[in-house]
Formats: C-alpha cells, sequence, structure tokens
C-alpha cells in the first residue's frame, strides 16, 4: 500500500533528522522497538492514533498524506484509506 510506504519513509526520515534511534523512537511514542522498523519498511498497518502519535513526536506535517484518505462526492472523509 503506498500510503504505508510513504508513511514510513516520512517516519524514518524525520527519525534520523532528530537523531533518535528506533529505540527511542518506541519509547516516545509508547510502542515496540520491534515495531518501528515494520513501521519504517511500510510492512504493517498503523492506525490513525499511532500515525497521529508519530507524527507529534517527529514533527511530522500529515498535510502531504491526505491525498490517500478516500472522500465522497460531497467532500466528506471516509475512515477507509487507499
Amino acid at each position: 500500500m503506498e500510503f504505508l510506504r510513504e508513511f514510513g519513509n516520512l517516519v524514518r526520515t524525520n527519525r534520523k533528522v532528530l537523531d533518535y534511534s528506533q529505540e527511542k523512537l518506541a519509547e516516545k511514542a509508547d510502542i515496540s522497538s520491534r515495531h518501528v522498523p515494520n513501521i519504517e519498511s511500510g510492512k504493517c498497518d498503523v492506525r490513525l492514533s499511532l500515525a497521529l502519535r508519530l507524527a507529534d513526536c517527529l514533527d511530522i506535517d500529515l498535510n502531504g498524506l491526505k491525498k490517500y484518505i478516500k472522500c465522497d462526492e460531497n467532500g466528506n472523509y471516509g475512515k477507509d484509506l487507499l
């Protein structure tokens, strides 16, 4: 899924810019350190709550990922991602 790969790349890039290890990011985001490499490689689903937590920890702007959110003909966003 393209969203997961792009989000994973954002996580990896911003983590490195902030000089965080995967372990430090896991601690800040309150997740398992084994989960971080799977997120960065796009190999696992990421719930919105976790995506927002990671974005907050890493100062990631999620506006560029809006293209992956489905919306209906009235512009209302659904819960599904492409």
